[in-house]
């Protein structure tokens, strides 16, 4: 939308757009990317929410993931946060998502050294 266009333009120019987009490459495999990380990388989890958000948490659970990185809901002494977490590239598929999550495990490791 462009300021000063008139309501009725932004519509449709919103529209053509919403015609063309794609969804997102991760939305099917979404619900068993959450289930592995939250099951078997909880520790990976509170690292990276560490090292990328800065901020230090008893407990992550990731809720969402998509081609750009991932939401997790994290437990703190303050109460329950938010945060979103940026991947180091976009992906498009699972293959690559584990990929750079191994990648940005590593690279969080390297930096709490």
């Amino acid at each position: 939308m462009i300021l000063g266009q008139p309501i009725s333009r932004c519509r449709a120019q919103e529209a053509s757009e919403y015609d063309r987009s794609q969804p997102d490459p991760l939305a099917d495999p979404m619900a068993e990317i959450i289930r592995h990380m939250n099951a078997d990388h909880q520790d990976a989890l509170l690292l990276l929410a560490r090292e990328f958000a800065r901020i230090e948490s008893q407990e992550a659970t990731m809720i969402a993931v998509d081609r750009l990185g991932f939401h997790v809901r994290l437990k703190t002494r303050d109460g329950m946060r938010g945060a979103r977490i940026a991947f180091l590239r976009e992906v498009s598929n699972p293959a690559e998502t584990r990929k750079v999550f191994v990648e940005m495990v590593q690279q969080a490791r390297s930096r709490a050294e």
